[in-house]
């Protein structure tokens, strides 16, 4: 069932004559940390800050690679050499042991054998392990006669 409407107008509230008093919302409400133009400020900074010690930092270390590389390129002849020594001292060892046990061979030719010479037709001295390192034997024989002195 409904009512009917009637004639009467509307109650409605209004506010006082005058106004309601004003409020100041500034007093009541607490200061919430600092303001977004400090925030984007700080941001920025600290960004900026980050960014340059990430440079300072990459600089440092292409510094310390380059020493290292330096070091590394100044010792590689001293290393090699000590290499090559080793090698020269493990192959001199191998050729006397060759020219004790193959003493008494001889080829079909009936010729003698002839320690640390080449079994192939390529004229050119190969190590056993490693590339090239003489490119004749004619240095292991001074080295062989050397040692015989």
């Amino acid at each position: 069932m409904s009512f009917r409407p009637s004639t009467a107008p509307p109650i409605q509230d209004m506010p006082p004559p005058g106004g309601y008093k004003k409020l100041d919302f500034g007093r009541y409400l607490p200061s919430r940390g600092p303001k977004g133009w400090q925030l984007w400020l700080g941001s920025a900074t600290l960004i900026a800050y980050g960014y340059y010690q990430i440079g300072v930092t990459n600089t440092a270390k292409i510094q310390q690679k380059m020493q290292e590389r330096k070091v590394r390129y100044a010792l590689a002849p001293l290393l090699q050499a000590e290499a090559d020594r080793e090698y020269m001292e493990r192959e001199l060892v191998a050729l006397l042991k060759e020219r004790e046990l193959m003493k008494d061979v001889t080829d079909e030719e009936g010729r003698a054998w002839e320690a640390g010479a080449s079994q192939f037709w390529g004229g050119q001295w190969m190590p056993r392990r490693i590339g090239h390192f003489m490119r004749h034997h004619d240095t292991l024989k001074l080295i062989l006669l050397a040692s015989f002195l």
